[in-house]
């Protein structure tokens, strides 16, 4: 899978599985990925990645990553997104929900750089 929106809607999928948020950094991220959020720390690195999300399993019972895409772009190896994304807790629950744009670049069939921008004080209590 190296068309770069295939291995984008494949993480999505993969994050919205129940409990499989940080395994599907592992089956979708190369090992030096970056993911940038606007207004927090960057993440350098699969482990620091993960790391992160699990920050957000732990202080936000996250279990899932529902992301319902509105728009979609793809130029060369750049995936450029407009989404919500819908975060539900272990029973189901939906914890939160936040629009996002977001650009993810895709090198040899994974994804290298994840950058969101949104408004985080949803997640900064």
């Amino acid at each position: 899978m190296t068309n770069p929106e295939s291995v984008v809607r494949s993480y999505f999928e993969a994050a919205a599985k129940p409990g499989n948020l940080l395994a599907a950094v592992d089956e979708h991220f190369t090992p030096d990925a970056i993911w940038q959020n606007t207004g927090l720390p960057t993440a350098e690195g699969i482990e620091a990645i993960k790391g992160f999300w699990q920050h957000f399993v732990d202080q936000y019972a996250m279990h899932a990553m529902i992301v319902e895409v509105l728009a979609l772009a793809v130029a060369g190896d750049r995936v450029v997104t407009e989404r919500i994304d819908h975060f539900d807790d272990p029973a189901g629950n939906r914890v939160a929900s936040v629009p996002v744009a977001g650009t993810f670049v895709v090198r040899d069939g994974r994804i290298a750089l994840w950058r969101d921008y949104f408004d985080p004080r949803p997640f900064l209590g």
